[in-house]
């Protein structure tokens, strides 16, 4: 994992997390969405605002955790609707399986905390493909 911690990060008071929960629902979305991913990320450590981020990954389940921490949510917004990234969203609207999810909140804290994020996507602020019940 990269650190993109920026130097004022011992004087912001808020910075914008955001977390997604990615499970393909088939086999056949894997080699394009790993492909997608690796434009995504270069994207990510070039964009302005980002302090930092981390993915994990359960592949034999095909499931993906984004978890990224930005300096405020027009950062996050301006990564969101640029090029690769807005491509993704739409073909993630094909790839996702049940229960893809998105969170996002602010926190004083500029650390990856994997444990909150899960805990936030468990209340999401929104689903992209909600779990079949």
């Amino acid at each position: 994992m990269q650190n993109h911690l920026d130097s004022d990060s011992q004087t912001r008071e808020n910075y914008t997390h955001a977390a997604t929960f990615l499970p393909l629902k088939g086999w056949r979305y894997m080699i394009p969405f790993q492909l997608m991913t690796s434009k995504v990320l270069k994207q990510a450590k070039q964009s302005d605002g980002m302090v930092d981020y981390a993915v994990k990954a359960d592949f034999p389940k095909k499931h993906f955790w984004t978890l990224s921490i930005w300096k405020d949510p027009n950062s996050l917004r301006q990564f969101v609707m640029a090029e690769p990234h807005f491509t993704a969203m739409k073909k993630f609207e094909e790839w996702a399986g049940d229960g893809s999810a998105f969170a996002d909140w602010t926190s004083s804290s500029s650390s990856i905390d994997w444990e909150e994020a899960m805990r936030r996507l468990q209340n999401p602020t929104f689903f992209y493909n909600k779990r079949k019940t």
